[in-house]
């Protein structure tokens, strides 16, 4: 086997941060990158090769391809595991292992093999361990490295596969609620993620169609009126219903609409969606591929502002100026906009269809009804331009917002607030729901510039009375971070040192496994390092379940005598708490 090579790792956080985290290997800011927008006219290869199921049992999905996410598509498919862990998984083509991943978030264990021949790059996520032969690698250089977070790329040469060969074992590790098995199918030359279902839709049957729950018709914000008001009218989907909508100018359409599967109670996402007025096609969005780096643009193929507040997912076809999902979305209308300018009625069709082409319809009438347009208040703040870097400050804050920021030209506003409970003046900046691209420096200044640990500042985000961490650093006077989000931020302190709380520590020696709850205040948990007896051992983090733990094995320590555990935890403003606790193996 050749050297392997070592890329990066990460110490694990087991605190959710409200931030973009946006640093360096050397833990430097850096700026980040903005989107990209998908190569025009590029689809989805023809699933025109034979992928080798992963399990042996019968497939079925809990999760499919591109289904709306927080923030971005689902990459994958997700198989279900009948509930269980350890399920052996086969490799779906020859190739070889070209990385592995390893963290507490995230995809937990996950492999990543490349297959030459296809062109093709397949992932498996949420795993319980690797086969033996990779286990043994990773395992050295996380010893070597003193790190459980780790990720590793390899030569062609250094782990070559053949198609059905186990590679892993099913887990339910990283961010994973629930035994399963993500497995994601990747264009090698563009990293793109393409939908993997066309490979194994005949090892799974499907026969029953998406369905709709909602209808929604938004007026345009300038141009538009329904029912004589600029207030989105909703009406509920049910079997023979008969939808009408009374508009004029300038309105967009939405759908809240779910697929479904035989012999499954899961939810799934629409695959592909089409709008038709009188008989003709104006829009259609085919989730088949997408851009990697543009997955935050799923922002804009809903009503952010509705998600925010009611977790729905409201699906309509207004379109932004930039067109960030490329080939994603198609359509004759302006900006995805119908104008009603004519008194009569517009007879309309969402039609929904799945990878199997089940297929069903929503019809509905928009009857133009002439109204006067109130003319709309004039737009607050700075305009950010689609294409340009932009600056604005006002009192002690400074803000950069980078070329593609934003999905169109944008006006910014900031009302800066006296507020005795942070060491800076509080800043509102923007529209909360406002979709943001790509990341923007902010800088405040620390008005109350008291503390000569610097470490101990952290900026928070501010939303109904809580408050959140956002990943900063502290330079000439000031907090900087990048964000990804408009809101309410402001300076403050984290003092406090992290929490351990060592679960049932009488039953370690017993149960051969040494198990502890780590936990943060406020700026999550940075990084920790266990050792047993002097030495360190490597403790397995779990993000969601905030803990770590690690299995006894004759490896590392010596059976049958007392040990002392130490552990050391910090946090993300330095803030550090440990404990020993001696306990018999």
């Amino acid at each position: 086997m050749k050297l392997y090579q070592l890329v990066s790792f990460a110490i694990v956080t087991l605190f959710a941060i409200s931030s973009c985290e946006l640093a360096d290997n050397n833990n430097t800011f850096v700026s980040p990158k903005p989107y990209s927008i998908a190569p025009l006219n590029e689809r989805a290869p023809q699933a025109n090769i034979e992928l080798h199921r992963p399990f042996d049992f019968p497939l079925q999905l809990s999760g499919n391809f591109g289904e709306l996410r927080s923030n971005h598509f689902h990459g994958g498919i997700d198989f279900k595991t009948q509930s269980t862990i350890g399920h052996p998984i086969h490799c779906a083509d020859d190739g070889y292992v070209s990385q592995i991943s390893v963290s507490g978030g995230g995809y937990g264990r996950a492999i990543y093999v490349t297959h030459p021949a296809s062109g093709l790059t397949t992932v498996y996520g949420h795993l319980n361990k690797f086969a033996p032969q990779i286990d043994s690698v990773i395992d050295a250089r996380q010893y070597a490295l003193e790190t459980f977070a780790i990720t590793m790329r390899f030569d062609e040469n250094d782990f070559p596969v053949k198609k059905g060969d186990i590679i892993a074992y099913s887990g339910n590790s990283g961010y994973s609620f629930g035994p399963h098995l993500h497995m994601e199918v990747r264009h090698t030359a563009t990293g793109d993620a393409l939908d993997p279902l066309p490979y194994f839709k005949n090892l799974i049957p499907d026969n029953v169609a998406p369905t709709a729950s909602t209808l929604i018709l938004y007026p345009d914000k300038t141009s538009g009126a329904i029912n004589g008001n600029k207030n989105a009218v909703y009406v509920d989907v049910f079997p023979g219903g008969i939808y009408n909508f009374f508009a004029w100018g300038k309105v967009y359409p939405a759908i809240r609409a779910n697929d479904y599967m035989t012999d499954s109670h899961n939810i799934y996402g629409i695959k592909h969606l089409v709008l038709k007025v009188d008989g003709n096609e104006v829009y259609r969005r085919t989730i088949d591929r997408f851009r990697m780096e543009a997955t935050r643009a799923i922002n804009t193929l809903v009503d952010y502002q509705d998600l925010g507040n009611t977790g729905n997912w409201n699906m309509y076809i207004r379109i932004p100026q930039s067109k960030p999902l490329g080939t994603m979305v198609e359509s004759s209308l302006d900006g995805g906009a119908i104008n009603i300018t004519e008194q009569r009625p517009y007879n309309c069709e969402f039609i929904m269809t799945d990878e199997y082409g089940n297929s069903s319809s929503v019809p509905f009438t928009i009857h133009g009804l002439q109204t006067e347009i109130t003319p709309s208040e004039s737009p607050k703040g700075k305009l950010v331009k689609l294409n340009t870097s932009e600056q604005h400050s006002i009192g002690g804050l400074s803000l950069k917002f980078y070329e593609g920021s934003f999905y169109e030209d944008i006006y910014v506003d900031v009302e800066q607030k006296q507020n005795n409970n942070f060491l800076s003046s509080s800043y509102l900046i923007g529209n909360d729901y406002t979709p943001i691209a790509r990341a923007f420096r902010m800088a405040i200044k620390v008005d109350h510039d008291t503390i000569s640990d610097k470490a101990k500042y952290c900026i928070a985000r501010v939303r109904n009375g809580n408050k959140s961490a956002v990943y900063s650093h502290y330079k000439n006077g000031e907090m900087i971070a990048y964000v990804s989000r408009f809101g309410e931020y402001a300076v403050t302190t984290d003092t406090i040192a992290p929490k351990i709380n060592p679960i049932n520590h009488f039953s370690w020696g017993n149960n051969g496994i040494v198990t502890l709850v780590i936990s943060d205040n406020f700026s999550g948990i940075k990084n920790y390092r266990g050792e047993i007896d002097g030495k360190w051992v490597k403790f397995e983090a779990d993000n969601k379940n905030a803990t770590i733990s690690y299995k006894l094995n004759t490896k590392h320590i010596a059976r049958g005598k007392n040990h002392k555990l130490t552990l050391i935890v910090t946090d993300n403003c330095g803030n550090t708490n440990s404990l020993s606790q001696n306990f018999m193996w």
